[in-house]
């Protein structure tokens, strides 16, 4: 017996035993068409079940009552699925009419075999049919009988793919034809015997009843599998692209480790020039001559990277990852060069780091260097107020005790442009040209948009060996796009 067969079975037993238990008075008081529907369907079924038995007279009488409810539809329910009710009215007809045929003795025609409806596993209405245009009886025929078989096929499908489970519901549908049967037979007795019958009757139906609950079991953990199944496959979806995603995290963090190896290499050697930086800055800072040395032209002492009375140094940008080798020994704090002028009071209404630009932008840089001096006092680790005297020593042209101050400021802020640019600024100005140059190039890669930096490196490239002037005239040329003033003297140099 193949799947399509047996899906009919089980589907006519289940409507024939719904229809049965439902009580006359009940079939009769039916108000909504999708029960009306329901029931008319059940007498068709049975109908054609009887017919297929021999049972003429009551296969008529059965199309009968099928057709008494699909025209109650169409007289009540005129906008209920048209084409489904016209179809089985009409196949109702076909079927009284081939019927009083054969009791005539006339052979019926060969029924199409797209005219019988194949009973759905599922609810016998399908409500979601879309309606058509056309009113021909042929194509609603087709139309439905193409959505039974659909429905067919699609069952089928869904059983073959549970092969484990097809055992056992040959072997339900077995048990299912002889209950059948013996319900049948039960039916037949059940007439003219006594009560006894009846509650063999009533033990078979019940029986009956159990095995339709199994079999909705078992239809029930199908579903529970394959939602299962559903999920799984989601589950494995998520999991291939987290693993996508942590291998790209794997070579991030391994192109990481790669820029850190080569930053930790940059940041030893540039411990080793600061430490070679820091011995020429003490023999410089004991020498018997205080003086500048003397440069091309004056290196930014004017303008380091906040020369600007409107331009406030930034705060320390924190390091894009920590060292992950251990560090060095802090170096001894330089001597504070004393200031020569008397602090003065910062007002109630600024902060000291405002209070010291401000002074700085007047031109009195002896007190601002007081002042900030006297300030930090109280605030030993603010960054940001060891920048202003880094500024202001700059600024009085005390480069060699400026550089000593940033050194140490730059070893603890690795990460910030201004910093970087203010030593450079002094290291330019205490005569540490390479040292100057290459500090200068770190704060431009860490910020291009510092035009004092732009100009400082001008200069270095113009007027300190190994001279480039293809590489003065871009960063001078950087310089102005950013806002500096231009410079004559060295625009002269750039263009002999």
């Amino acid at each position: 017996m193949n799947v399509s067969t047996r899906i009919k079975l089980i589907a006519a037993v289940l409507l024939v035993f719904a229809g049965s238990l439902l009580p006359v008075g009940a079939r009769t008081l039916l108000s909504d068409p999708a029960q009306i529907m329901n029931e008319a369907y059940i007498h068709l079924v049975q109908g054609d079940q009887s017919l297929d038995a021999g049972r003429l007279e009551e296969a008529k009488a059965l199309y009968g009552q099928a057709r008494e409810y699909y025209q109650r539809l169409s007289r009540e329910f005129p906008g209920y699925e048209p084409r489904i009710i016209q179809y089985r009215k009409t196949y109702c007809d076909n079927q009284i009419a081939d019927i009083d045929n054969r009791r005539g003795g006339v052979r019926p025609a060969p029924p199409v075999p797209e005219s019988e409806p194949a009973p759905s596993w599922s609810a016998p209405v399908a409500p979601a049919l879309a309606p058509m245009a056309s009113a021909n009886a042929s194509a609603e025929r087709s139309v439905e009988v193409e959505f039974l078989k659909s429905r067919i096929a699609s069952l089928e499908a869904e059983l073959a793919e549970y092969d484990t489970l097809q055992e056992e519901i040959d072997s339900l549908s077995a048990a299912n034809r002889l209950l059948n049967q013996e319900l049948e037979q039960a039916n037949r007795h059940l007439r003219s015997s006594t009560q006894d019958g009846r509650q063999e009757a009533e033990s078979l139906r019940g029986e009956l009843t159990a095995r339709d609950e199994q079999i909705r079991m078992l239809q029930r953990d199908l579903e529970s599998k394959r939602q299962l199944d559903l999920a799984l496959n989601d589950m494995e979806a998520k999991v291939n692209e987290l693993n996508g995603m942590v291998e790209r995290l794997h070579e991030e963090i391994q192109a990481l480790h790669t820029e850190l190896d080569d930053a930790e290499v940059r940041a030893d050697q540039a411990d080793l020039r600061a430490q070679m930086a820091e011995e020429q800055l003490a023999a410089v800072s004991t020498a018997a001559v205080p003086a500048a040395p003397a440069v091309p032209a004056e290196p930014a002492a004017a303008a380091p990277p906040a020369p600007k009375p409107d331009r406030k140094p930034a705060k320390a940008r924190p390091a894009a990852r920590k060292e992950s080798r251990p560090a060095a020994p802090p170096a001894p704090a330089p001597p504070r060069a004393a200031a020569s002028v008397p602090p003065r009071p910062v007002p109630d209404d600024m902060s000291a780091a405002d209070f010291v630009r401000q002074l700085l932008q007047e031109g009195e840089n002896d007190a601002a260097l007081a002042t900030v001096q006297d300030v930090r006092q109280n605030a030993p680790d603010d960054m940001n107020l060891e920048l202003i005297e880094g500024i202001a020593l700059i600024r009085l042209q005390r480069y060699s005790e400026a550089a000593a101050l940033l050194i140490d400021i730059a070893k603890r802020n690795p990460r910030n442009p201004e910093v970087h640019a203010t030593l450079g600024a002094a290291m330019m100005g205490a005569g540490f040209y390479d040292e100057a140059r290459e500090t200068l190039l770190m704060a431009i890669r860490l910020d291009k948009n510092l035009p004092e930096c732009h100009y400082n490196l001008a200069q270095l490239y113009a007027f300190i060996e190994p001279i480039n002037i293809r590489q003065a005239r871009r960063h001078y040329r950087s310089a102005r796009d950013l806002g500096l003033a231009a410079d004559p003297q060295l625009e002269k140099a750039l263009n002999p």
